[in-house]
C-alpha cells in the first residue's frame, strides 16, 4: 500500500475510519446481552431490502456522479476540483456501505443469529474494500 500522501491521505482516513465503525458494530454485537423474546424475524424483510437497495446505490451513486460531473462542468474546472468530487462520492459510497452493516446491527441487536447478521456486515466490507481510495480512482474524477 502506498504511504498517505497528499490528495489520498484524507479519504484513506475516512475509509479506514468507516471500515473500522463497522468492526465496533460486531464488537458490540459480541458484548451486547439478550433482552428479552428475540424479534428480529419481521425485520428480516424491510431490512434486507433496505440493504440490498444501499448496496446498489452505494455502487452507483459514485458513477452518477462521475457522469453528471463529466457532462455538467469545462474539463479544467473539473480537473481542478476532482479530489472534492471524490471525496463527496467516496463519502457517499461508504456512508450507503456502512448502513447495510448496520441494518445487520439492529437485527443482532433484536436477536437474530450470526447466520443472519454476518451477511449484512460481509457485504458491508465487501462494498467498502472495492472503494478503497487509489491514485487512478481519484484520476477518473479528472477526466
Amino acid at each position: 500500500m502506498a504511504p498517505m500522501t497528499g490528495q489520498l491521505a484524507v479519504p484513506r482516513i475516512l475509509w479506514a475510519a468507516l471500515l473500522g465503525s463497522t468492526l465496533i458494530y460486531v464488537a458490540v454485537l459480541e458484548l451486547a446481552a439478550e433482552i428479552g423474546e428475540p424479534r428480529w424475524e419481521f425485520l428480516l424483510f424491510p431490512l434486507s431490502v433496505a440493504g440490498l437497495a444501499a448496496a446498489g446505490a452505494s455502487l452507483l451513486g459514485p458513477r452518477i456522479m462521475l457522469r453528471r460531473r463529466r457532462s455538467g462542468r469545462r474539463s479544467e474546472e473539473a480537473a481542478a476540483d476532482a479530489s472534492g468530487g471524490y471525496l463527496v462520492a467516496l463519502i457517499i459510497a461508504l456512508a450507503l456501505a456502512e448502513s447495510v452493516a448496520i441494518f445487520g446491527l439492529v437485527l443482532g441487536l433484536q436477536g437474530a443469529p450470526p447466520r443472519i447478521v454476518m451477511p449484512f456486515f460481509a457485504v458491508a466490507w465487501v462494498l467498502m474494500l472495492i472503494r478503497f481510495p487509489t491514485q487512478e480512482k481519484l484520476d477518473a474524477f479528472r477526466a
